[in-house]
């Protein structure tokens, strides 16, 4: 099975997308592949660089694929008042990537992609001084 980092990455992806409790934080307009556009709308979420390497065993052949999921996110006014701080705001968009993502087995082309979240981290960004970035990793198998 050769790598398989560009269907998983598109599976992924829809899934984000089609996912209500995510979709409630963060539109699926703005989940992102790697690249954004130029002054994208805050929050907006992305997918990190993946890494593929092979996995071969008797009988077993396909792919190991870690990824990150990236969210930024920027304090929820209303009213010109913090409703909500930014640190938070990226917490809660990070927490429901986790719970969309986590234990799923999505369908590539060349088999099913199984994920498992293995960590995160919250943290300030350092581009913009009222926001914060959550960094949600998980690890993808696919086998043949």
């Amino acid at each position: 099975m050769l790598e398989q980092t560009i269907p998983a990455r598109r599976a992924v992806l829809a899934h984000l997308k089609g996912d209500t409790g995510l979709a409630a934080l963060v539109p699926p307009a703005r989940i992102y592949p790697q690249s954004t556009p130029p002054g994208p709308t805050w929050p907006f979420t992305r997918f990190g660089t993946p890494r593929a390497t092979p996995l071969r065993a008797s009988c077993v052949a396909g792919n190991e694929i870690p990824f990150d999921i990236h969210s930024f996110a920027k304090p929820r006014m209303s009213g010109g008042q913090v409703v909500e701080t930014a640190e938070d705001h990226a917490g809660r968009i990070g927490a429901a990537v986790v719970a969309a993502l986590d234990g799923q087995a999505l369908d590539l082309p060349a088999g099913r992609l199984k994920v498992r979240w293995v960590g995160s981290q919250l943290m300030q960004d350092p581009e913009e001084a009222d926001a914060y970035h959550h960094v949600a990793s998980f690890t993808g198998r696919v086998l043949a």
